[in-house]
């Protein structure tokens, strides 16, 4: 079953709240709050990195390994950028760094 960032948040900070001992219940629920917020706030961040498309225009992989390239808004492929021929390079071809609409990182 899916879970949404939040929920894991709140997930998280129920656990790691339970093991704390605050003077109030009021405190209690403030700081699982808090704790929830930041978890939820550095889980958003970190995917939103993760997932970012960068501009090839701009910026380029700095290393030899294979990138997620998107072709047009519906065509994906896979591919490494070349800096001595500064061209994308496929299995079967290559393209100039214009070609390229996009590209990101793979993560396992």
């Amino acid at each position: 079953m899916r879970t949404t960032i939040d929920e894991r948040a709140k997930e998280y900070a129920n656990i790691l709240g339970a093991t704390l001992f605050m003077d109030s219940p009021e405190e209690d629920i403030i700081y699982r709050d808090d704790l929830a917020r930041a978890y939820a706030s550095g889980a958003k961040e970190e995917r939103a990195e993760l997932t970012r498309w960068h501009d090839p225009k701009e910026i380029v992989p700095n290393h030899k390994w294979a990138v997620l390239v998107k072709l047009t808004p519906s065509i994906y492929d896979v591919a490494s950028y070349s800096t001595e021929m500064e061209r994308w390079v496929f299995v079967n071809y290559s393209l100039d760094r214009e070609e390229i609409i996009g590209w990101r990182e793979i993560h396992e």
